[in-house]
């Protein structure tokens, strides 16, 4: 394995899907962990948070990026207005989805599939808006349970 990249975000994985969310300082990175979590459950889905705030990505041979908290971080999530609550948490995930979350005026309709780099690895990239947790967890909830159609 690689040494870690420090990654600034919130990452929670649903099923074998680890997803890393990614966006500028109060933009709802935990915000939508939290309610992609509790919308995840209500669904029967099995979802775990990985890491809140920073996120420690390791590469693993030529195709697989690994996920996981820092040590000091492990089961802990910031929520604004309230302060850091504990949440179960996994030991790591597979990385298999980046969200990057952007002002919603800038997000294509229909966009291309996109990728982004992180340790030299090619990543599925989507943009969701930022501070709507509720829709993104929604839409978090439905790649899982509807998978991209790429090929339509």
């Amino acid at each position: 394995m690689s040494d870690p990249a420090n990654v600034h975000g919130s990452a929670v994985r649903i099923g074998d899907l680890g997803i890393l969310i990614r966006g500028p300082a109060r933009s709802g990175k935990s915000s939508l962990a939290l309610s992609t979590l509790r919308r995840c459950a209500a669904l029967g889905l099995d979802a775990v948070l990985v890491a809140d705030d920073r996120i420690l990505i390791v590469r693993d041979g030529d195709t697989t990026l690994h996920m996981s908290a820092p040590a000091t971080l492990a089961g802990l999530i910031e929520i604004s207005g309230i302060g850091i609550l504990r949440e179960p948490c996994a030991a790591s995930a597979a990385l298999g989805l980046v969200v990057d979350l952007v002002d919603p005026a800038i997000i294509d309709r229909l966009p291309e599939p996109r990728t982004t780099t992180i340790l030299g690895l090619p990543i599925r990239q989507v943009d969701l808006p930022a501070r709507d947790a509720s829709f993104g967890a929604d839409i978090l909830a439905s790649v899982v349970l509807s998978p991209f159609a790429d090929d339509v």
